[in-house]
């Protein structure tokens, strides 16, 4: 594959858009068109050290596609404490003063059992169930490395290789970490290492999407033979 989709012809010409970054971007053209954009301002972006916020912005889309693109290629989305749990303990609070324990109890300062109503009860057990299934969910790589697997029809993502796993999971703590604006100027993010994970990201994405440009290339081969022979 040596062309980008037609809207992004300009880059033609730019020394760091490589052949696997116009794969990459193509990939997105024709998988998930709504993060192309994201993916390739990011690249630019990457080459443009003056621009403001440019660390956060960058790091911020790829939490983005590590986040959101799973779902787009139909794996069912990675559920996060921060969604579940707020409208859970609002819940619990609901349903505490709904149904409060027997007597004022002062926690505190007793060491006996109280009993709480089974509105209660049943709703903290929930709690600690959701919290079970959210901790032996696979972590955001292997998620996003399982979702890009089966995207090429793939069925068995144990067959992935360990390191894209290592390297997704890797990245991702690196680029959550900057993705958002600092409270103080000296927590700030530099942007030591930046080039360097991104391409290390760009790598593992690249592994598994690779085989889709061979079979794309012989496809075309095929049907070209075919048209030549019709002829």
């Amino acid at each position: 594959m040596d062309k980008l989709p037609d809207i992004f012809k300009f880059l033609r010409q730019e020394v760091h858009w490589t052949r696997p970054r116009r794969e990459l971007a193509q990939w997105m053209e024709d998988r998930a068109p709504s993060f192309v954009h994201g993916y390739v301002g990011a690249v630019q972006l990457l080459y443009m050290p003056m621009f403001p916020a440019r660390v956060h912005l960058i790091c911020h889309i790829i939490r983005d596609i590590y986040w959101k693109l799973p779902a787009v290629l139909g794996e069912k989305p990675k559920q996060r404490p921060t969604e579940v749990f707020p409208d859970m303990v609002k819940e619990l609070a609901k349903r505490w003063s709904t149904y409060p324990p027997p007597g004022v109890i002062d926690i505190g300062k007793t060491t006996s059992e109280f009993t709480v109503s089974a509105q209660v009860y049943r709703y903290v057990e929930k709690i600690v169930r959701k919290s079970g299934e959210i901790h032996d969910q696979p972590s955001v790589g292997k998620q996003l490395a399982s979702a890009l697997f089966r995207s090429l029809d793939r069925r068995n993502p144990e067959l992935i290789l360990p390191w894209i796993i290592r390297s997704f999971d890797a990245e991702y703590d690196f680029f959550v970490k900057r993705a958002h604006l600092a409270q103080s100027v000296d927590k700030v993010p530099t942007d030591d290492g930046l080039i360097e994970h991104f391409e290390s990201f760009e790598r593992a994405f690249h592994s598994l999407v690779g085989p889709y440009f061979t079979g794309k290339e012989e496809l075309d081969a095929i049907l070209q033979d075919t048209n030549e022979t019709a002829d």
